[in-house]
Formats: structure tokens, C-alpha cells, sequence
């Protein structure tokens, strides 16, 4: 049968002061008048059955799922954070305990996608490939020379737009991504994945072998103490270092929607439309001789005059004045900030 899985622990550091602890920015609407998890989750029951999408996530953000009406069976529950191998391997285990021939759709919660039918269509083309053993990615054509983002080298194509994957490059130089998007052979990595629960179990298994005697009790015992332990075992890694990058099972599907992850506050550019001066602004925002800037009021007003490149939020409590260049860093600025306010 086929599952849905969403990944939904992340703390959305890059999108402070909106997206908070308590509520982080999976929960925040930020392009629709849906939250980004309502809006991934309605996206995937078009083509898995509702009850069979579930959740990882927190357990500090099982009342944030409440207050959107998904119930406590929609979720699973990490004890804490340890990457996406981890929350990928225990709803593996989880999916396999429940149905021994589960295939696996996992995506994060946070993605923007532009084009919902190509999307349908895009994922529907794993089925050419459902019975190899395959762990699938979907790979994005790059219309821009991204530093922030993985990419994946495509090797020979075994169906139309279904293609063996030659390797994995984690987050570019300028001059490489520049490289990559001239050579025509290399796609953004989504995160966005397709396989069988089996199949990952094995491959995480054969590549971190140090996890083998916890995964064994899962599978034997899908209590909250061995989940405890299994988290407890190994270091925080993400699917991708941990295992896709090294498997020989692992095949991209060419995605042709329009995608973004929406990492920082710089995606509202992408996927909305600018004014004549090239502004995003959203809520009460007031502006004289801006230019090229993002403004985000949550409530109150924003008046700015003459500012160019910047990025402006202002919530309830907290405002946010920093240039565009620096959103990727500005969970590292967060450090300084008073706990109350995080």
C-alpha cells in the first residue's frame, strides 16, 4: 500500500520573529491562507488516502497539530531532533510494522509548489520503478546559480524523466553551481522522496551499521523506550549523507513544477509577485522610495522609507531589520536573543 509521510520537526530558525518555538514556521502562512502543513498535507491526500498520511514531528508541537484539528493518530512522535535519517528510519519501522509491502512517499512540511497537477503527475511517475528496490529522489531543474542547496548528477535515463543518479554534491561554491547549471547534468535535491520501507530500512542498516541492534528491537517492539534509545544511538545525519549519497540503489525522477523550499525569508520573492519597484509586502506595510525589500506585518503597521535590499517582519512583540544578503545567517544572530522571545 501507499503511505504519505511529512517531516515536521524543524524549528524555522530563518524565519524569526513569525516563526517561534512554540510555532514554528510549518505552521505559518506565509504564501495562501493555509498554513504551509495544512497546505502540504491537503497536496498529498489528493493522491494518498488521508488516513495513511502521517506526521513526524515533536513532541512540543503536538498542540500546535491539535489547534489545526489533526488528530493524535495522524502523528508520530520524535523524542527530540536527530536529522532526517532518524525521523525517515523510525516512520520506516513504523510504516513496515503496520504493512510489510508499505511504499513511502516522505516530504517536508515546508515546500512550495506552484504547479499541483505537474506535481501528481511528476510523483505518479515512480510507479515505472516501484518494483526495482529503488530509493527515489526528485530532482528540480536549477533557474539559478544556487549556493544554499544540494545538487544531483544525473547518469542514464531508464524511462522518461526517470533517470540512475551518479552523485550527490552538498551545498556549492558560486563558481561550481554556475558549472553544474551550464554542464545541463545536475538538479537541485528536493528532499522530496519515494521508496519502500523495506528497501530503507535495509540501506540504513548497511550504511550505519551502529543502528542495526536498536532497528531490530523497533521491529520486533515499537514501544516509546526503544524509540527513546534508537534516538540516543549515533549522532544527528541527515538521509542524505547518511544513505542516499551512498547507496547504488537510488534513482531521480525530473520534476518540472514549480518548486521552492522556502528556506529563508528571500523565498517570498520567488513566489510572490513584486510591485513595480520590486517589493514583497505583506499586511499594513506603508513604504516611500523602497526598493527590491520584503516586509512582513503581522499586525501593527510598517512605515520604511528609502530602503533598499532589506528584509523587514514585524510581529507583536519582535521586529526584524536585516539585509537580504544575510537571511541565510540570521539563526546565527538569534543567539543574542532573549529566551522569552525565541
Amino acid at each position: 500500500m501507499i503511505y504519505g509521510l511529512i517531516m515536521a520537526g524543524g524549528k524555522g530558525e530563518r524565519f524569526w520573529p513569525l516563526s517561534r518555538e512554540k510555532r514554528p514556521k510549518q505552521f505559518l502562512k506565509l504564501y495562501s491562507e493555509n498554513p504551509l502543513i495544512v497546505e502540504t498535507f491537503n497536496r498529498l491526500k489528493v493522491f494518498i488516502s488521508e488516513e495513511n498520511i502521517k506526521i513526524i514531528t515533536g513532541e512540543s508541537l503536538k498542540d500546535a497539530f491539535f489547534d489545526l484539528n489533526f488528530k493524535e493518530e495522524s502523528l508520530i512522535i520524535e523524542p527530540f531532533g536527530m536529522n532526517t535519517l532518524y525521523a525517515i528510519a523510525l516512520s520506516s519501522i513504523y510504516f513496515f510494522n503496520l504493512d510489510k509491502d508499505a511504499f513511502i512517499y516522505a516530504f517536508p512540511s515546508d515546500h512550495f509548489i506552484g504547479d499541483e497537477n505537474s506535481f501528481i503527475e511528476t510523483m505518479k511517475k515512480v510507479e515505472k520503478i516501484k518494483d526495482m528496490d529503488a530509493l527515489v529522489t526528485f530532482g528540480i531543474s536549477p533557474t539559478r546559480p544556487e549556493t544554499g542547496y544540494g545538487y544531483i548528477e544525473i547518469g542514464e535515463e531508464i524511462e522518461d524523466r526517470i533517470y540512475r543518479v551518479k552523485r550527490f554534491t552538498e551545498k556549492p561554491n558560486l563558481r561550481t553551481a554556475k558549472e553544474f547549471i551550464k554542464s545541463g547534468n545536475f538538479f537541485w535535491n528536493s528532499g522530496m522522496f519515494f521508496f519502500k520501507a523495506e528497501t530503507m530500512i535495509d540501506e540504513i542498516i548497511k550504511f550505519q551499521p551502529h543502528l542495526k541492534e536498536i532497528i531490530d528491537r523497533l521491529l520486533e517492539d515499537f514501544n516509546n523506550d526503544n524509540i527513546l534509545r534508537f534516538y540516543s544511538t549515533g549522532n544527528p545525519i541527515s538521509i542524505d549523507y547518511g544513505v542516499m549519497e551512498r547507496s547504488d540503489k537510488v534513482y531521480m525522477v525530473k520534476a518540472e513544477f514549480p518548486w521552492d523550499d522556502i528556506g529563508t525569508w528571500n523565498a517570498l520573492e520567488r513566489i510572490k509577485i513584486p510591485d513595480e519597484k520590486g517589493n514583497i509586502s505583506i499586511g499594513d506595510v506603508n513604504l516611500y522610495n523602497c526598493s527590491n525589500s520584503v516586509f512582513f506585518s503581522q499586525n501593527g503597521v510598517i512605515l520604511a522609507e528609502g530602503l533598499k535590499n532589506f528584509i523587514v517582519v514585524h510581529t507583536e512583540d519582535a521586529t526584524l531589520v536585516i539585509p537580504k544578503s544575510k537571511a541565510a545567517e540570521l539563526k546565527m544572530f538569534l543567539k543574542d536573543i532573549n529566551k522569552k522571545y525565541l
